[in-house]
């Protein structure tokens, strides 16, 4: 293949400087203390390879609005022009330098002096308790990767192109084999492609930062074991999210107003024995649709009451009349003519993506930016910008004993939550949730870990004296390590519940096994049954369902007669839950290990080991998610059917069990 003569170099700069020191104003009182500070230059070309996006760029036809952000959600205010990059210029920073990155850290330590009563009495004698705390602030380094990507995802220097010769290349005949016909260096400005996206940084972004905090009692029990009980705490700031400003419009511009209208159209139409389309008639309930018309006629408003207007067949199609089921109505779907709603490729086949819709609408007087700011890059208008941020909380309970007596042992226990701001539509400010992908958010964790030197040989009570019997019976070590957690979160996506609620489905998760064709599922049968009528709707139907009508307890969609979803193409919304997070089934695992260490000569001595990881052969099943969605137990495109609800995951590293071996000569 050809490469082209293109080559993108970038570099980032940063420098630091800290001071830290320790103090002791008292023998009992310890203070660290220290701050760092840290300055990261902006990424910067030291070619001209890379095309730039500033808000000009990335709002396109729709124009900046006075707060330096697009003019959202406003079709027809077009005050800006089609969207064409220009040269990142090697030396350029892509955003201002941030320079207020000051990191301090301190850590306290105080041992009391002995109290009396009953204070007294729970800290111990002199020197057995101790109080520790800590904070410190900790800034992120972002990679070249984090600006590379998205600078290289804008049209410039990479190029996908076909080059389809009408008769063969051989390499024998060297004349043949050429540099295609295309321009090997970038011409700006570049106008993207239709489907591409565009993609820029936010001019004051910051650097991301974390504050960590903790303050913990404890107190020894004796000289070899102690208790401790502590907070632990973060807040991480000014995390970086991609704000796509292309955001689906189905509100303003009155689509879902004329959606609802469609679906009336049908059920009308229907009733008045005019089949299954949803076009304006004439007949009694029906309304006209200036949108749908525009779009697939190419019709103006002023010609949207002409019953006569309506033709071809796209007001019949199955596919087209799917959208419209009662039961589960999609706008978003529609508007991009695939099940699935509204994405970064979907778009390219519907209303905006599709040229001869894009064409009729055009000439029927509909704006440009009528679904979208951006309307000439459909794989969206991309800004990074730091307003993430997560908070973690945490309780954590220890006893440790240090190895004395031949006994080594830990035991701790966690109860914590982490919330993740997320941007789920640009009409409403982020909101903070549990998130299912995060392995760190378990609610509860009890773990155990022992060490144990069997009390025969050398150095113990029994068997002491003899060489022979020490190299036989000796050297025997056991140990354990056991966890049990509570489940992992698991999204059950935008969905309604029906008869039940969210404990309810948590209490439900059990396994269960079909011996006849060896599956294995975690909800009840009812629920599955029910779930799959409820989404094997159809818009034609009496009931708006395909088959029978679900009854008892079930999951259902987000979307309704009585309600449909308007943000984020009906990913989260009013309707539902947003997003259905339940705690999954239990963790369980235990691990042993043997092991003989025999003495040879001198310090040497041959060491043989037995690990039985997952001991008791436990099985963590991960239940199925995301109920509702196309890649899961439940959708309205063909997936709704048994084998989606199958368990096929298992949880942690081992699995099943697994017995290792191990030998080992120690000098």
């Amino acid at each position: 293949s050809y490469l082209g003569l293109g080559v993108q170099r970038a570099r980032m700069r940063e420098a630091d400087l800290f001071i830290q020191d320790q103090w002791r104003p008292r023998s009992n009182l310890t203070i660290n203390a220290g701050v760092r500070y840290g300055l990261q230059l902006p990424f910067s070309p030291l070619n001209s390879n890379y095309s730039w996006a500033s808000m000009t760029e990335i709002c396109g036809v729709s124009g900046v609005g006075s707060d330096g952000t697009c003019n959202l959600f406003q079709p027809g205010v077009q005050t800006g022009a089609r969207t064409a990059l220009p040269q990142f210029t090697a030396g350029t920073p892509g955003y201002h330098v941030d320079r207020n990155n000051v990191a301090p850290s301190i850590g306290v330590v105080w041992t009391p002096d002995k109290r009396e009563g009953w204070l007294g009495k729970m800290m111990g004698p002199e020197g057995n308790f101790v109080i520790r705390g800590g904070y410190a602030r900790n800034y992120s380094r972002p990679g070249l990767t984090d600006f590379s990507t998205p600078f290289n995802n804008n049209t410039g220097l990479i190029l996908s192109l076909t080059r389809v010769p009408t008769t063969f290349m051989l390499l024998r005949d060297p004349s043949s084999v050429t540099a295609p016909a295309f321009t090997t260096t970038p011409v700006y400005p570049i106008a993207p492609a239709l489907t591409s996206s565009v993609n820029g940084f936010a001019p004051n972004i910051q650097v991301p930062s974390a504050d960590s905090f903790t303050v913990g009692l404890q107190r020894a029990l004796n000289r070899d074991t102690s208790v401790e009980i502590r907070y632990v705490g973060t807040r991480a700031h000014d995390a970086w999210v991609t704000q796509n400003y292309n955001e689906f419009d189905i509100f303003e511009n009155g689509f879902l107003s004329e959606f609802r209208k469609a679906q009336a159209n049908l059920q009308a139409n229907i009733a008045a024995g005019r089949g299954n389309t949803f076009a304006y008639t004439g007949a009694p309930g029906t309304s006209p649709l200036p949108v749908f018309l525009a779009y697939f006629n190419g019709a103006n408003n002023a010609q949207s009451g002409d019953p006569s207007r309506y033709t071809g067949s796209n007001w019949t199609n199955a596919n087209n009349l799917a959208f419209l089921a009662t039961r589960n109505p999609n706008p978003f779907a529609f508007a991009c003519l695939t099940a699935s709603g509204c994405s970064a490729t979907t778009r390219q086949n519907g209303f905006i993506g599709n040229a001869a819709f894009r064409a009729n609408a055009l000439a029927a007087g509909l704006p440009a930016n009528f679904f979208m700011v951006n309307p000439d890059t459909l794989a969206g208008a991309n800004v990074t910008n730091s307003i993430g941020s997560t908070r973690y909380n945490a309780l954590q309970l220890e006893l440790r004993r240090r190895f004395a007596s031949g006994l080594q042992a830990q035991a701790n226990y966690v109860f914590g939550h982490q919330f993740s701001s997320n941007l789920l539509t640009l009409r409403r400010p982020q909101v903070d949730l549990r998130q299912s992908s995060d392995p760190g958010d378990i609610t509860h964790t009890f773990k155990l870990n022992v060490v144990y030197d069997l009390p025969f040989g050398e150095g113990h009570r029994i068997a002491a004296g003899n060489g022979i019997v020490n190299r036989i019976i000796g050297g025997w070590q056991f140990g354990v390590a056991s966890i049990v957690r509570s489940g992992e979160l698991v999204d059950l996506g935008n969905v309604r519940l029906v008869g039940m609620t969210n404990r309810d489905v948590e209490k439900m998760f059990q396994l269960r096994l079909d011996n006849v064709g060896g599956h294995v599922y975690t909800l009840p049968q009812d629920v599955i049954d029910n779930t799959i009528a409820a989404f094997n709707t159809s818009p034609t139907s009496p009931t708006g369902y395909a088959g029978a009508p679900p009854t008892g307890r079930y999951f259902a969609p987000a979307n309704g007669p009585d309600c449909i979803e308007v943000d984020s193409a009906a990913r989260y919304g009013d309707c539902a839950s947003r997003t259905l997070i339940v705690t999954g089934p239990s963790f369980q695992q235990t691990d042993l290990r043997f092991t003989k260490r025999t003495k040879v000569i001198g310090h040497t001595d041959f060491e043989f080991g037995l690990n039985i990881l997952n001991v008791f052969n436990q099985p963590n099943f991960l239940p199925v998610g995301h109920v509702g969605t196309a890649t899961s137990i439940a959708s309205s495109n063909g997936t709704n059917v048994l084998s989606n609800y199958e368990v096929t995951a298992l949880a942690g590293t081992n699995t099943s069990r697994l017995i290792e071996v191990v030998t080992r000569f120690n000098w």
